[in-house]
C-alpha cells in the first residue's frame, strides 16, 4: 500500500472563467487541498455536456479563447500534480447527428436515442476509432501528459440509470447495427442467421452469448491497446487509466462484460489504473459499497485503483424524478466515504468534480469536504510510518 492518491475531475474551465483563478493559482489551490493528479478536459479533446456541462456558454467565448491548456499542464507540474489528458472516447452525440451511421441499434432492434444527455457510439466503428485516436495522437504531442484517461470506453448504455433493483433485461443491449453483426460474424466465423437487430439479438442470447460477449470485451481491450501504442511511440510508457464501470461481478448478470464489454482481468493487460465510478448517490448505495467496488477491481486486476466519489447529489429532476434518489449528499456522508476509501486497500479517491468543491469553498467558505480529505491523506501516511 502506498501514499493516497487523491485526483480530480476537471472537467470544465470554470475555475478559469467564472471564478477567475490564473494557471498558478489554480495548480496552487489543487496542492494545498492534497490533489495529486487531475483528470483535464482541454479543446484537443472534445468533452460533451454530460452531467457536467462542459460546453462553453456563447457569453464567456471570447473569454475562453485566451485559456492555454499548456499553462495549466505546466502550473501543475510545477505543484507536484500530474496532468492526465481526459477522452471521451465514445461519447459524440454531434458525431452521430453528423453521421447517422454511428447510431447505435439496441437488441429491441430500435436505433438508440438520446437520454437526457447520453447517447454512445460502439467501439466496432473503425474509422470513428481511428479518428479518436489521431485526436488524442495530437493532444498527446502537444500537452505532454503525464498520462492518458479513456473515458466513456466501452459499448453503449447509460448506466447510471441501473438501480439495484434493476435486472440487465429491464435494458436494452447495444449494438446490434449491420456494421456490427458483420464485423461480429467475420471475426468471430459465428453465422447468425439473420441481420434483423432484434431476432439476431434474440439468436445470439440463445446461441452464441458466449462468443458475443468475449468478442465486444475484446473489442475493447483492442481500442486500448491501438490508444497506448499510440501515445507510448510519442512518449515512451505514458500509463493509461480506464474510466471502469462500478457493477460487480454478480451484477445484472455480469452486465459489465455482457453489456458494456469491460473484463476486468482483460482489460489489466492494457490497463495501468482503474478509475471506478462508484457514484453511490446515483446509484444509491450506501457509502460501504465503494470501497467494496473498488477492492473487487483492485483484486480482479492486479492494477492501481481508485474510487470517484460525487461532491454533490445529481439526477433528481425531470426523467431522473421516479428513481427517488437522495436529494442531499451532506458534508459528513462525504467524509464517511473518504474514510471508508482510505481504509481499504483502495489506492485512492478521485472528487467528481472540481467545480461542485469550489463553489463550496470560494462561495459559501465551508472546507469540510477538503478537510475530509485532507484527513484521509494524513491517516494513511501514519499508515505506512
Amino acid at each position: 500500500m502506498g501514499r493516497f492518491e487523491v485526483g480530480m475531475k476537471i472537467y470544465d474551465t470554470d475555475w478559469f472563467l467564472k471564478y477567475g483563478l490564473s494557471y498558478e493559482e489554480a495548480a496552487q489551490c489543487l496542492r494545498d487541498w492534497g490533489v495529486t493528479f487531475v483528470l483535464a478536459k482541454s479543446r484537443y479533446l472534445a468533452m460533451p455536456d454530460s452531467a457536467v456541462k462542459s460546453e462553453v456558454p456563447p457569453e464567456l467565448t471570447d473569454r475562453y479563447a485566451t485559456y492555454d491548456d499548456r499553462k495549466f499542464r505546466d502550473a501543475l507540474v510545477e505543484e507536484g500534480i500530474a496532468y492526465w489528458s481526459t477522452v471521451c472516447m465514445f461519447f459524440d452525440p454531434p458525431a452521430i447527428e453528423a453521421d447517422s451511421s454511428l447510431r447505435p441499434v439496441g437488441s429491441d432492434g430500435q436505433p438508440m436515442e438520446q437520454i437526457d444527455w447520453y447517447i454512445g457510439i460502439a467501439p466496432s466503428q473503425e474509422e470513428f476509432v481511428a479518428h479518436q485516436i489521431a485526436a488524442i495522437e495530437r493532444a498527446v504531442k502537444a500537452l505532454e501528459p503525464d498520462g492518458v484517461f479513456l473515458s466513456f470506453t466501452r459499448w453503449p448504455g447509460f448506466w447510471e440509470l441501473w438501480m439495484p433493483h434493476h435486472t440487465r433485461q429491464d435494458f436494452p443491449e447495444y449494438s446490434y447495427d449491420l456494421h456490427t453483426l458483420d464485423r461480429f460474424a467475420r471475426e468471430t466465423g459465428v453465422n447468425v442467421p439473420t441481420r434483423g437487430p432484434a431476432d439476431a439479438a434474440s439468436w445470439i442470447e440463445v446461441h452464441a452469448r458466449e462468443a458475443w460477449t468475449s468478442w465486444k470485451c475484446r473489442v475493447v481491450v483492442d481500442v486500448i491497446r491501438r490508444v497506448k501504442d499510440t501515445c507510448c511511440k510519442i512518449q515512451s510508457g505514458i500509463p493509461i487509466m480506464l474510466n471502469t464501470l462500478p457493477f460487480g461481478t454478480g451484477d445484472f448478470d455480469g452486465a459489465r462484460g455482457k453489456v458494456f464489454g469491460q473484463h476486468i482481468e482483460a482489460l489489466a493487460e492494457v490497463v495501468d489504473v482503474f478509475e471506478v465510478m462508484t457514484y453511490s448517490q446515483i446509484l444509491k448505495r450506501p457509502t460501504s459499497w465503494i470501497p467494496q467496488s473498488g477492492e473487487e477491481v483492485r483484486s480482479r486486476s492486479g492494477c492501481k485503483t481508485v474510487c470517484t466519489l460525487q461532491a454533490r447529489p445529481l439526477y433528481l429532476d425531470g426523467i431522473y424524478a421516479k428513481d427517488n434518489r437522495s436529494p442531499t449528499l451532506d458534508a459528513e456522508e462525504f467524509a464517511e466515504a473518504v474514510s471508508t476509501v482510505e481504509s481499504s486497500s483502495v489506492d485512492g479517491l478521485v472528487i467528481f468534480a472540481w467545480s461542485d468543491l469550489l463553489e463550496e469553498v470560494l462561495k459559501q467558505n465551508d472546507t469540510r469536504r477538503i478537510d475530509a480529505i485532507r484527513g484521509a491523506i494524513e491517516r494513511r501516511r501514519a499508515r505506512l510510518i
